[in-house]
């Protein structure tokens, strides 16, 4: 998939965390190698987190998110922080930014304060700011490097002292370096740190691995109905069809109205039938009974690495109870029209299916429950989760499993209440 077509969901997140007027923009700019992000001397620049798409090699399609400091004040700086430490949730590779300067500062205050440290026999010191939020990020296993900037404001003498002293620090750390965004120095090795940052496994993160071989007829039904975006199909589909091609497999790609004359003209089987969730039972009826049938949201459960969780979550569906609150997630915003299946088609689903008076809570995009609102859960259902990173699914996944709270996904919410969740699953486990 080319850069241009790449989404944000397939690409690597690469995220600046430090205090305000660390050099986390120009680093970011100098990466990048356009002004993406504003620079000023006044702290507190950086608001929202932004984002730039580009390619490291040989990692690939990236995004670099800024962040606002760690440090903010205020009400309005508390918020910032807070928008930053969301951040954690989406990042695949951290950078820890500090001042070269600041640094040092630190440092002499650290020594002179402990004068029973040695300088020189290896201890290390890291600010608590920037230690602090170390931890959150290893926690998480995060890979991270940590830059000090602003190497063109240093003295030679400071610039030496700096270099010998960060080739100790081991802490957990992928990489330590000093550079100038000014100058440029340090900027490529930082890039090419970045670009083997990630296990070489990642790379092998398929929809059909295991599933498909060349030459075989794979059949997509894909329902253009008024949800559909106009002039394009959405994004489990586009990613299905180029997975496909790679894996030199013949898609196939019909509506439910023509599927009867697909499935003639191939003698009645193909190698695997993905519709989208919706259509389950009207496909599952034309359909043969031999013939392997699964959704788009199964399909992206398994890649985001989720389907066996998702799977354990769908046995809640039979043992819901009256004022159960059940909270619909999806992980993208759009106008929600009449019939939407997430606020719409599934709580009437769930309602039948159970029979039961159910309470629904929703959200969209990056919006997710708070710490507090998700204790009163029962079920969570996430939609396919084609818009958010594998990471960011992970995190939302295993915030509601570290509470005992269960997960499931519409598809296979939507195929076990259509009484085919075995027969949608066969081919995946």
């Amino acid at each position: 998939m080319s850069l241009q077509d790449t989404p944000q969901s397939e690409r690597v997140h690469i995220s600046f965390f430090g205090r305000r007027n660390a050099g986390k923009s120009s680093l970011m700019n100098a990466i990048a190698g356009q002004p993406v992000s504003l620079v000023s001397d006044i702290p507190g620049t950086t608001t929202d987190p932004v984002r730039k798409t580009m390619e490291i090699l040989p990692l690939g399609p990236v995004v670099l998110l800024d962040t606002a400091g760690l440090d903010d004040e205020g009400e309005l700086g508390a918020m910032r922080v807070e928008r930053t430490q969301e951040v954690i949730r989406e990042t695949d590779i951290a950078l820890i930014v500090l001042s070269g300067k600041v640094f040092l500062e630190e440092w002499e205050k650290h020594f002179a304060k402990n004068p029973a440290l040695s300088r020189d026999n290896g201890d290390f010191f890291l600010p608590k700011e920037e230690r602090t939020f170390l931890s959150s990020l290893q926690k998480e296993h995060i890979p991270v490097f940590l830059v000090l900037t602003k190497a063109d404001c240093l003295s030679e003498r400071e610039r030496e002292f700096l270099s010998e002293l960060l080739q100790r620090f081991k802490d957990g750390i992928k990489g330590v370096f000093l550079c100038s965004s000014v100058q440029l120095s340090g900027i490529w090795e930082i890039k090419e740190a970045l670009g083997n940052a990630l296990p070489k496994e990642r790379e092998e993160r398929r929809i059909f691995s295991g599933l498909v071989s060349k030459g075989d007829r794979v059949i997509l039904v894909t329902p253009i109905d008024r949800s559909a975006p106009k002039g394009r199909l959405i994004l489990p589909q586009q990613l299905a069809i180029r997975d496909l091609l790679d894996y030199h497999a013949i898609p196939i790609v019909t509506q439910v109205e023509e599927l009867c004359t697909v499935m003639e003209s191939l003698h009645g089987r193909g190698k695997l039938v993905v519709t989208d969730s919706q259509a389950f039972r009207e496909v599952e009826r034309i359909l043969p009974k031999e013939q392997p049938l699964t959704s788009f949201s199964i399909l992206m459960a398994r890649y985001k690495g989720f389907l066996s969780y998702a799977l354990e979550g769908c046995r809640i569906l039979d043992d819901l109870q009256d004022g159960d609150t059940v909270y619909i997630a999806e992980g993208c915003t759009h106008h929600r029209q009449c019939g939407d299946i997430g606020t719409e088609k599934l709580p009437k689903m769930l309602r039948n299916y159970s029979g039961k008076e159910l309470r629904f809570v929703f959200s969209e995009g990056k919006g997710f429950l708070s710490e507090e609102e998700q204790k009163s859960v029962r079920l969570m259902i996430h939609c396919g989760a084609c818009m958010l990173s594998e990471r960011e699914v992970q995190s939302r996944y295993q915030d509601f499993l570290a509470k005992g709270i269960p997960i499931c996904n519409y598809g296979l919410a939507m195929a076990k209440m259509t009484g085919i969740l075995e027969r949608a699953v066969a081919m995946l486990q």
